[in-house]
């Protein structure tokens, strides 16, 4: 891509926006304070961020002959999708302990846009439906990413403070933390419950390379994540316990998803 191109400079901007942005949670973080004022501030950078990347995707997504669905586009869109999902969240609650991991991920993907524009796995037969699908799963992936980035710090802080250790001081409630972890899996849930159900009624052909494994992956995935709500509401399942269960169920999804597009458009290529 031009560098000289409007959308190099947007996704250029969009970058710095999130550089920003990082500087600022972890500044938060560093100084072990989270004012209305201060999340504000991160809030609005991040929305800020959110915006001149959402407005770089349709160039991104939209290619000559079709629709790019290629790995680093995928990443991007949900980039796009969770880094807005915590701009948001920031507004009401601390987010500070997944923005600094975040909006740098996200950075970093836009640049990879810049240098890297030519994604694989051009689509031209993108039908309404189809696109639902996407949809869901997107919305469905960038939720359970929360999540899993959720529980990896309910896991590092437990250890932290069965370790006695004297920075362990929580910047929220643990309770608070990990009701937002359950929001999310069940939002993300639904949302990945009827995206498998719309993948099984458009599907066309399980011929596509890496559709079947994607498939069998996602529902092991999906078992995971039910499996863990019953035993969160039966067995009253919490902390370090929900947070492994939690990331088993997401890294089977990122396995059957991006693992499959990273053979098949990577290494067999």
């Amino acid at each position: 891509m031009p560098i000289a191109s409007p959308t190099a400079w947007l996704l250029l901007t969009a970058s710095l926006l999130y550089g920003c942005a990082t500087f600022v949670v972890r500044r938060q973080l560093i100084a072990a304070t989270q004012t209305a004022n201060q999340r504000f501030l991160g809030a609005v950078l991040g929305i800020l961020a959110a915006t001149a990347h959402g407005l770089s995707l349709r160039d991104a997504l939209i290619q000559p002959g079709g629709m790019s669905l290629g790995l680093i586009t995928m990443l991007g869109l949900m980039a796009f999708a969770m880094s807005l999902l915590i701009a948001l969240n920031q507004l009401r609650r601390p987010m500070s302990h997944i923005a600094q991991i975040v909006f740098p991920a996200a950075g970093f993907i836009l640049l990879l846009q810049i240098f890297y524009p030519r994604d694989t796995s051009l689509r031209v037969d993108i039908a309404p439906s189809l696109m639902l699908h996407i949809a869901l799963s997107v919305l469905a992936y960038s939720l359970l990413a929360v999540a899993a980035l959720q529980a990896a710090y309910l896991i590092w802080f437990d250890r932290r403070l069965k370790q006695k250790h004297p920075g362990a001081i929580p910047f929220m409630p643990i309770q608070s933390l990990d009701e937002f972890l359950f929001e999310s899996l069940w939002i993300g849930l639904s949302a990945l419950t009827f995206a498998i159900a719309t993948g099984f009624v458009f599907l066309d052909s399980m011929a596509v390379p890496g559709l079947i494994h994607h498939t069998i992956l996602t529902g092991m995935a999906w078992c995971c994540f039910v499996i863990l709500l019953v035993g969160r509401y039966r067995l009253g399942w919490r902390g370090s316990l929900a947070a492994t269960w939690t990331l088993l169920g997401f890294g089977l999804l990122v396995l059957g998803y991006f693992g499959s597009k990273f053979v098949v458009e990577v290494l067999l290529q």
